[in-house]
């Protein structure tokens, strides 16, 4: 991921978390496995970045 792509990420996530008023939002993917590829976190869940799953994990 390009550090152009990774701050466009952050900026969206903590944008969106001021206007729905939520402590903890990710992005993922989601294919064969379901991938968190981006987290932004104030004291809300502990979901590492990065953590990769089974799809039928991660529901």
């Amino acid at each position: 991921m390009t550090a152009r792509y990774d701050k466009a990420l952050e900026d969206i996530l903590w944008f969106t978390s001021k206007l729905i008023g939520s402590r903890t939002l990710f992005v993922s993917h989601i294919e064969e496995t379901f991938k968190v590829i981006k987290v932004f976190n104030q004291n809300g869940s502990d979901l590492p970045e990065g953590i990769e799953l089974p799809k039928d994990h991660s529901i």
